[in-house]
């Protein structure tokens, strides 16, 4: 095992990309396997030491930042324990990286679908945040995928959970070899969603430590369920104008969030639908990009044009004649395509540059990011999109909106230059929570909660539903090892 206790040796395990400052530890352990995870873990018993778990830094809310206590870092566990093409599974190690297993999965001709864009993430980080990517329209989030975990426990216990071994009972109570746990009484929401501990009637034991933003234990191992290598795919790219939102007569009765004014015969979600609907295509990804967007995204692709939004389409090579169909119909400024190796590469860069552009940008300006992650069901969508279109038009505060419209999750990133702003920007953030949750929608429907949203995920679920995820930890982790400030604040589990 490694153990690093310099300053100078610490300091790169201190940051993610939420650029929070605030990390402290005494050391990192690195353990090269199971037995080393366990020997850390009795360590920081004995020693009373909190554990942060550690991946490769590509999250967004301070999950691997340690709030005290030491790091314990999955990095060296980085084997492809086997790759099983005729059942279409993989073993590996928690600290494999998803790049590297991608292109391993591609030499073999199978493909692991819900990977995230941040490619040089570790495996037992995308398990533990319930991670989701570009293809996640089509194919959902990494909780689909998971067979098999093998978690550390607190109590010095390797747990080994395969799907479908340890379920609900009538009274919501879930028993393993080492705890028994009730599960609460909330309903995670039926979208895309990283919002806290799942919750369901029935429920698998796995999905609890999916999502669980490494408070629950210390994932060691994953087992994943594969899918044959994806046919050639296209990329297309339409920039657009004269497609704002607009709302004619009042809004119907109270209780129903969407408005009866909302012209869906002439904007954006028209044309949204109509991609969605249309069962000649075989679409993998729909994302969007407003102007200033696409202003950021000149630095890298001067050629974009003036207008107002864009649409990135990833699907399967298809006849043109239908896409023509589809846009004769709207204002449609420009259209790239990538339907060969090289255009196909580079408009995939057009795609994840931009978080790469911002996350630059929070680091210049020096400041913690103020980033909306809400979804909300397909039907409330349109009031989500007005609601975005008008905060925009009214805040003083620099924004960008872009994500996945596709599965009704856009991200509002405000970029307040100083503390005036920044409060200006968490006000309209919490309107933006306050309409995702009487749409019953999620606060976080990729980042997760870790440090920076637990506000957030109280107004979600109430006090006492955070009470009863609280209640679950100590269940779990009767000794408060894992997973510091993630999710809720310490205090809640000294009540």
């Amino acid at each position: 095992m490694i153990i690093k206790k310099e300053a100078d040796q610490i300091i790169s395990y201190l940051e993610d990309t939420s650029n929070l400052k605030f990390g402290n530890a005494d050391a990192v352990y690195i353990p090269k396997n199971e037995a080393e995870v366990l020997q850390t873990i009795k360590e920081a018993r004995r020693n009373n030491t909190p554990l942060t778990a550690s991946g490769a830094g590509t999250g967004t809310v301070g999950g691997r930042i340690p709030a005290g206590g030491a790091i314990i870092s999955l990095e060296k566990m980085n084997n492809i324990i086997s790759i099983d093409k005729k059942n279409s599974k993989a073993v590996l190690g928690s600290g494999v990286i998803l790049d590297y297993f991608l292109k391993e999965l591609d030499s073999k001709k199978l493909f692991y679908p819900p990977f995230p864009t941040e490619r040089m993430a570790f495996i037992g980080s995308n398990v533990a945040t319930n991670a989701s990517g570009e293809y996640s329209y089509r194919f959902g989030a990494t909780r689909k995928y998971v067979e098999r975990i093998r978690v550390a426990l607190s109590t010095e216990n390797i747990l080994d959970i395969r799907r479908g071994q340890y379920i609900a009972d009538e009274q919501g109570i879930i028993t393993s070899p080492f705890f028994k746990v009730k599960i609460p009484a909330y309903r995670s929401p039926n979208i895309k969603n990283a919002a806290g501990y799942f919750a369901k009637p029935g429920m698998d034991l796995i999905d609890l430590f999916i999502g669980s933003e490494g408070t629950l234990g210390i994932i060691t191992e994953v087992e994943l369920k594969l899918i044959p290598a994806l046919p050639p795919r296209s990329i297309m790219i339409i920039f657009l104008d004269q497609l704002e939102v607009h709302t004619k007569g009042e809004a119907v009765a109270s209780g129903d969030l969407l408005l009866t004014g909302l012209e869906k015969d002439n904007g954006i979600l028209k044309l949204i639908n109509s991609i969605k609907n249309n069962k000649k295509l075989n679409v993998y990804s729909i994302e969007y990009f407003d102007a200033n967007s696409l202003g950021i995204l000149k630095k890298a692709f001067p050629n974009i044009p003036s207008c107002q939004t864009a649409l990135y389409i990833e699907q399967e090579k298809k006849e043109m004649d239908i896409w023509l169909e589809i846009l004769e119909k709207y204002s449609v400024v420009d259209t790239w395509f990538g339907d060969n190796a090289r255009d196909y590469n580079k408009l995939i860069d057009f795609r994840h540059k931009l978080p790469e552009l911002i996350n630059e940008y929070f680091r210049e300006i020096k400041q913690t990011k103020v980033a909306i992650d809400i979804a909300v069901p397909e039907n409330y969508f349109p009031e989500l999109f007005y609601f975005y279109r008008e905060m925009a038009k009214t805040t003083a505060v620099e924004y960008v909106i872009f994500g996945h419209i596709g599965e009704n999750h856009l991200h509002f990133n405000f970029f307040p230059k100083n503390e005036q702003e920044k409060e200006q920007a968490i006000a309209s953030y919490i309107k933006a929570v306050k309409k995702a949750v009487q749409a019953n929608g999620t606060v976080s429907a990729e980042h997760g909660i870790g440090k920076l949203k637990h506000k957030y995920l109280a107004m979600m679920y109430g006090r006492e539903g955070v009470m009863e995820m609280a209640r679950v930890k100590k269940t779990i982790d009767p000794f408060y090892l894992f997973g510091l400030d993630n999710i809720f604040p310490k205090k809640l589990l000294q009540d």
